[in-house]
C-alpha cells in the first residue's frame, strides 16, 4: 500500500466511522468530534516528532517521506482544531463577553454549523492544495528530450555535437541550481517512483566471500588486497539505526555507487566479470569471460591488458534521485569522486598501483556489464595494478563488443512500474558527457583573471601526519556539530595543502579550492582563494563575510555556519572547456575532480581528530557572491566544512 495511504489511514478510518454514525442517524456532538480530532491530533504531532528526531538523531536525513506525510495529516488536523476552537479565540481578541447568540439563539447556532462546515472543507481545500504545491517543488525536473541532448549526440563527433553536448551541460547546471525565487518557477517533471533497495542483488549469482578487511599483506594484487580495496571504497563499515554506514560519504546516505570487477589475472579469483556486494562483503559472478574481452573494448589504453583487474564504477540514478532530482547528477558524481579517492588512497597503502580511466565509452561497458544505462550509468574505470602514468587518456578504437554465450544473472530491479522511464535532464546530461557525445575540446567562457592586486597571505610549511589510512577511512565519519575552538593556521595549511599539491590532480584541473575563513587563528575572517602554486591565500571578500552569509547560502544548515572554516570548490568553465576529451565531458571530470578533493578534506581531519562534512545544498548564486567569484566564468560544486568535533 502506497505510503500516502497508510499515512492517511487514521484519518479515513475516522471519516468513516463519522460517515456511518451520521447515516445512523447517531451523529456525534460536536464537543465529540472536536475530542476526537484532538487525539489524533495529537497522535500525528507525536509521531511526526518522533520520525524527525530518530531520523536526525541517526543522520538518516534523506527518509523524509513519511515525515512531510504525517506533516499534512498534522496540519489537516490542527486546521480542524483551529475550527472548532476559532469562537474561544475571536472573543478573546475581541473582548466581547456577550455573543450573538445570546439574543438571537436560532440564527447563532444556524451560522455557526455554516461557519464550521465551511471551516472543515477550507481546511481541506488549503491541505491538499499545500500537497500539490509541495509535488510541484519536490518535483522540479525540468525534462530535456531527445530533441535536445538525444539523436544528434548518439556517436556525433562533429563541432555541431559538441556545442550541442556543451549547451546540454549549461542548461542541466542552470536547471539544477537552487535559488530562493527558483522554488516558485520550477516545472514538475520526473516522477522517480519508490528508491530502489540500498544494496543491488542479482538472482542467481553464486557469491564469494572475500576475505575480512585488513588480511591483505603483499604488494602484489590478490584476492586479500582486491578485497581490502573494495571494502575501503563501499563497504559497510558501521550499522547504525537500521542504516548501513559506508566507508565514503554520500549525499543524504543514499549511496548510489556500485562497483563490478573484470578480473583477467588475479590469484584467487577465476576471470570474469563480478559484482561486488557491499553488505556482505562478497563478489557475485555474473558471468565467464576469456581475458580479452573484459572492458577492454571499451577503454583505448592498449598498456592495460597488463591490468590484474579493472574497477568499473557505476551509479543507480534512482537511488539519488528520489529525493534530490534534478540535482542528482552533480551528487552523484561527487559522491563517486569520495569513493574513487578512496580507492586510490587504499590501494596505494596496500601497494597496489591505481590507474584511473578517462577515456572509456560507457555505452560499450554497460553492454559489458549486462547493466540499463537509462538507469544505471558508467562513470568512472579505475585499472589495479596497473604501470603509471595515473590516468589514461587515449579514447577507444572502434570495435564491436566481445561476447559470452552464457547471459549474465539478472538484477532484480525493485521498481518495474518506473523501470525504463526517461529520467529527464539526469539522463540528458550522463548522454551528453558520453565520450561519443563530446569526443573534442571546443572553447567556452574565458578563464577566471587575477584576482584584484592584493599581497598573498603567506601559510606556514605543511606538516602531515603519519597515520594508518586505512584505519582512517574505516572509522571516518561525517560530523555536524562543531565546538567554537579555532583551527590553527598550521592546520588549515596542512588540509589546503593535502586537497591540491600533495596528490596532484587526478582527472581535471578546473577545481578551484576556497575558503571560508569563521574561526582561524591569525586569519581575519573573510573568504579567500587558495593559490596551491603559492601555498598561500589570496582575500576575495573581508569581514563583512559572516557565519551567517554562509549558513543562509548553504540552505540555512548549521553545519556551515558553525565550522572554523568552510572549503568552497568552484570549476573553472574555461579549464573544463579545454578537456582533452570534450567540454561536456570535461564537466563530468570536473565534478569527480571536486569529489576526490572533498574526500582528502574529510581524510585529513579525521587524521587530526578533527570533524568534517561535504554539503552539496546550497543557493547556487549566494554561494558564488559568498566567496566572490564571477558565475560566468566559475561554477560553485561543493561545500566542505571543518571544525573542532564539538
Amino acid at each position: 500500500m502506497p505510503k500516502v495511504l497508510w499515512v492517511g489511514l487514521p484519518l479515513l478510518i475516522a471519516a468513516a466511522l463519522l460517515a456511518v454514525l451520521v447515516l445512523r442517524g447517531r451523529a456525534p456532538s460536536r464537543h465529540a468530534v472536536n475530542i476526537g480530532a484532538s487525539v489524533l491530533l495529537l497522535a500525528y504531532v507525536a509521531t511526526t516528532a518522533s520520525l524527525g528526531i530518530f531520523w536526525v538523531a541517526n543522520q538518516q536525513l534523506p527518509v523524509f517521506d513519511w515525515h512531510y506525510l504525517f506533516g499534512y495529516g498534522t496540519v489537516l488536523l490542527v486546521s480542524l482544531h483551529l475550527v472548532f476552537n476559532f469562537p474561544v479565540v475571536w472573543r478573546f481578541l475581541a473582548r466581547r463577553r456577550k455573543m450573538a447568540a445570546e439574543t438571537a439563539p436560532g440564527y447563532a447556532a444556524a451560522a455557526q454549523g455554516r461557519r464550521g462546515l465551511l471551516g472543515v472543507l477550507g481546511a481541506i481545500v488549503a491541505t491538499g492544495a499545500a500537497f500539490v504545491l509541495g509535488l510541484r517543488h519536490g518535483r522540479s525536473e525540468l525534462a530535456i528530450g531527445a530533441s535536445s541532448a538525444g539523436g544528434s549526440l548518439s556517436g556525433a563527433t562533429s563541432s555541431d555535437a559538441v556545442a550541442t553536448a556543451l549547451s546540454v551541460v549549461e542548461r542541466f547546471h542552470a536547471f539544477s541550481s537552487h535559488s530562493r525565487a527558483g522554488v516558485l518557477t520550477r516545472a514538475p517533471g520526473v516522477d522517480w517512483g519508490d528508491p530502489p533497495p540500498p544494496f543491488k542483488r542479482y538472482a542467481g549469482a553464486s557469491l564469494l566471500r572475500l576475505p575480512a578487511p585488513g588480511k591483505a599483506r603483499a604488494a602484489n594484487l590478490d584476492l586479500a588486497a582486491l578485497g581490502d580495496v573494495l571494502w575501503h571504497t563501499t563497504g559497510v563499515t558501521e550499522t547504525r539505526g537500521g542504516l548501513y554506514l559506508r566507508a565514503s560519504p554520500s549525499s543524504g546516505a543514499l549511496f548510489s555507487t556500485e562497483l563490478y570487477i573484470a578480473a583477467r589475472a588475479l590469484p584467487g579469483l577465476a576471470p570474469g566479470l563480478w559484482h561486488y556486494d557491499s553488505q556482505s562483503h562478497g563478489l557475485e559472478r555474473l558471468r565467464e569471460a576469456a581475458p580479452d574481452e573484459l572492458l577492454l573494448g571499451a577503454i583505448g589504453d592498449e598498456s592495460l591488458r597488463d591490468a590484474p583487474a579493472l574497477v568499473a564504477a557505476t551509479a543507480i540514478f534512482r537511488r539519488t534521485g528520489h529525493k534530490y532530482r534534478d540535482r542528482t547528477y552533480r551528487y552523484v558524481l561527487a559522491d563517486l569522486g569520495h569513493a574513487l579517492e578512496n580507492l586510490r588512497v587504499a590501494a596505494g597503502a596496500i601497494g597496489v598501483p591505481a590507474r584511473f580511466v578517462a577515456a572509456f565509452d560507457e555505452a560499450r561497458a554497460a553492454q559489458t556489464l549486462g547493466v540499463d544505462e537509462a538507469e544505471e550509468g558508467v562513470l568512472a574505470v579505475i585499472g589495479l595494478g596497473a604501470s603509471v602514468p595515473a590516468v589514461a587518456l587515449r579514447a577507444p578504437k572502434p570495435a564491436s563488443l566481445a561476447s559470452s554465450d552464457s547471459p549474465a544473472p539478472r538484477w532484480l530491479a525493485p521498481s518495474p512500474s518506473t523501470a525504463g522511464a526517461s529520467l529527464g535532464v539526469t539522463a540528458a546530461v550522463h548522454a551528453a558527457t558520453s565520450l561519443r557525445a563530446a569526443s573534442a575540446p571546443a572553447s567556452a567562457a574565458q578563464s577566471s583573471p587575477l584576482y584584484l592586486p592584493q599581497e598573498f597571505i603567506e601559510l606556514p610549511p605543511p606538516i602531515h601526519v603519519a597515520r594508518d589510512w586505512l584505519r582512517t577511512i574505516a572509522t571516518r565519519r561525517s560530523v555536524r556539530r562543531y565546538a567554537s575552538t579555532p583551527l590553527s593556521q598550521q592546520v588549515l595549511a596542512a588540509v589546503l595543502s593535502r586537497m591540491t599539491t600533495l596528490h596532484g590532480r587526478m582527472l581535471s584541473t578546473a577545481v578551484r579550492v576556497n575558503v571560508v575563513v569563521h574561526a582561524v587563528a591569525g586569519l581575519a575572517p573573510g573568504a579567500y582563494r587558495y593559490e596551491p602554486a603559492r601555498h598561500a591565500l589570496l582575500q576575495r571578500r573581508g569581514p563583512t563575510v559572516l557565519r551567517e552569509a554562509a549558513r543562509a547560502a548553504a540552505l540555512d544548515q548549521d553545519v556551515i555556519g558553525d565550522a572554523a572554516a568552510v572549503f568552497v570548490l568552484t570549476i573553472d568553465r574555461a579549464a573544463f572547456a579545454a578537456d582533452p576529451l570534450g567540454p561536456a565531458r570535461g564537466y563530468r571530470h570536473a565534478f569527480l575532480e571536486a569529489g576526490l578533493v572533498g574526500e582528502r578534506v574529510y581524510l585529513e581531519a579525521a587524521a587530526r581528530g578533527l570533524g568534517a562534512c561535504a554539503v552539496g545544498a546550497f543557493y547556487d548564486d549566494e554561494a558564488a557572491g559568498l566567496v566572490g567569484v564571477d558565475p560566468v566564468r566559475e561554477w560553485v560544486v561543493h561545500f566542505a566544512a571543518l571544525g573542532v568535533r564539538g
